[in-house]
């Protein structure tokens, strides 16, 4: 009976590490990114989401829009992309 419950915990563990691996540093839209972070919600809702999360870490809004990321930017640019996972981490 543990067996089971040991093989279904590795393989679970298996999958998350095998995801992140996959993450590549690119373009993104702003929703796809966001889904990325919040896999689980709707897309507004995540994009909503990534947003709270830019705006509580010190100074990355600022550090985003001096790279020129602009406010209704529909995508995020690689060097934006390497700017929020430097400060947030890997999705």
């Amino acid at each position: 009976m543990v067996f089971p419950l040991i093989f279904s915990i590795f393989t679970s563990v298996k999958t998350n590490t095998k995801s992140m691996e996959t993450f590549t540093i690119r373009a993104y839209g702003r929703t796809e990114l966001a889904q990325f972070y919040f896999p689980g919600l709707n897309p507004q809702t995540a994009y909503r989401k990534l947003q709270e999360w830019i705006d509580f870490y010190p100074h990355l809004r600022e550090r985003l829009q001096a790279a020129g990321c602009h406010p209704r930017s529909r995508v995020y640019m690689p060097v934006h992309v390497r700017m929020i996972v430097e400060a947030i981490g890997e999705p």
